[in-house]
């Protein structure tokens, strides 16, 4: 059985939302460690959020993070009509 393991951490839950969003394209599941902390507590805290995966596709969701995903400026103008 695989455990979970921290793959990013960020003080804002859209960069973690973000990079949940990217593996789940190439589906690599992931899953929002603290994603709810806000919810429940009476005042906004500041919190770490952890995106956390298998450890069995950690090496696959570290590539997929590293990625750049700028467009190249030749890739665009070459699309363009």
């Amino acid at each position: 059985m695989s455990e979970l393991v921290a793959i990013f951490q960020s003080s804002y839950l859209y960069e973690i939302e973000l990079a949940k969003t990217k593996l789940a394209s190439r589906e690599i599941p992931s899953y929002i460690k603290n994603e709810f902390v806000n919810n429940i507590a009476v005042f906004p805290i500041s919190q770490n959020y952890y995106l956390m995966v298998s450890d069995r596709d950690f090496e696959a969701a570290e590539l997929v993070l590293q990625e750049n995903d700028e467009i190249a400026e030749d890739e665009f103008q070459n699309d363009a009509p």
